[in-house]
């Protein structure tokens, strides 16, 4: 058991990346608060259920949970074979309305940390595009808002552009009122349990050639310690970050072909 026990909230904690964080906090000697959308065995000191589609089981959890938490890993997340408003409501406005309801319950020196991911490439083109959604605050508005968009657009990556770029927004605000950094994770295809859906999503080739190209799709264990990382001390001074955890696959695709050894 660590010295310190930190107490930890970890959404999407049911299976997958969040699974294995849980497991990773709790067995490390944290008191890991586990919320997911089933009841579930993740090890924990604590487990609720909560429908992050619905912002009022959202705020009733905040209000029932107490303070004093050292960190919130949101982790939760729905691939784009599902409908595009769950998309939006649980990976956007899900983490924005979880995100910004945990500030106050966060200790100083805390953090928060998203899991995003690499189909949010090209963020950084589509902040005027997203100026609709990022100033939604409710599910009305955000489903609103994406009648008004291209169907072919894939609502996953929307969803995860938007996450990030939020999460940017929130960190200088965060930190400046509540001693609290902000950071995103966004990891590459990854071997849980909704690989397939991706699969279907994106498209099976798209994948394979991913794993063909940097030799495995990533597991639970290459993103865990990220995750871990970013919550912890040793990372005081990161804030409005977005980390790649992809085996560095994507960074050819942003700077030119790789050098040639």
């Amino acid at each position: 058991m660590s010295s310190q026990q930190r107490r930890i909230v970890v959404v999407g904690a049911g299976s997958g990346i969040g699974a294995a964080a849980a497991t990773h906090f709790h067995e490390r000697g944290d008191h890991v608060l586990a919320v997911d959308l089933r009841p579930g065995d993740t090890p924990a000191a604590r487990r609720e259920i909560c429908d992050l589609r619905d912002p009022a089981a959202i705020a009733g959890l905040l209000g029932r949970i107490g303070g004093d938490w050292d960190a919130l890993a949101f982790v939760a997340g729905v691939p784009g074979t599902a409908p595009a408003d769950d998309v939006l409501a649980v990976n956007y406005l899900g983490m924005r309305l979880f995100a910004t309801g945990m500030l106050p319950l966060l200790r100083q020196g805390g953090a928060i940390v998203t899991v995003a991911s690499v189909a949010a490439l090209g963020w950084q083109q589509r902040i005027d595009d997203l100026t609709g959604l990022l100033a939604a605050t409710d599910v009305a508005a955000v489903r609103n808002w994406q009648q008004t968009q291209d169907p072919a657009y894939p609502v996953y990556s929307t969803s995860k552009q938007a996450a990030i770029i939020f999460a940017k927004r929130l960190a200088p605000s965060a930190w400046q009122k509540y001693g609290v950094r902000v950071n995103t994770v966004s990891p590459g295809p990854t071997d849980t349990p909704i690989l397939t859906d991706f699969e279907a999503s994106m498209g099976k080739d798209v994948l394979d050639a991913v794993k063909a190209t940097i030799g495995r799709h990533a597991t639970v264990a290459d993103i865990v310690p990220v995750i871990d990382f970013l919550t912890g001390s040793g990372s005081r001074w990161i804030n409005g970050q977005d980390v790649h955890v992809d085996g560095g696959f994507v960074a050819p695709m942003t700077v030119g072909p790789a050098v040639e050894l």
